[in-house]
């Protein structure tokens, strides 16, 4: 597959990390879900102040032990 002439090929980069809430609210955690664009040298993309993640989605984490209900 070519692509046309005069065209611009943009990848697009997700990432996602384990972020712990709080200890009141049972120690739960979310996985917040950034897109970054990989046309972006990664020496401006990796800096705090660039603001070069967006946030995207934030993916709840489900329970690890699930409690059985009584019939």
């Amino acid at each position: 597959m070519t692509l046309p002439v005069s065209s611009t090929l943009v990848p697009v980069l997700f990432v996602s990390d384990a972020t712990h809430l709080t200890n009141f609210s049972g120690d739960g955690k979310v996985w917040p879900l950034y897109m970054s664009i990989g046309n972006i040298r990664s020496s401006i993309r990796n800096k705090l102040t660039s603001h070069a993640w967006m946030p995207v989605a934030i993916l709840p984490n489900s329970p690890k032990h699930i409690k059985k209900v009584p019939r």
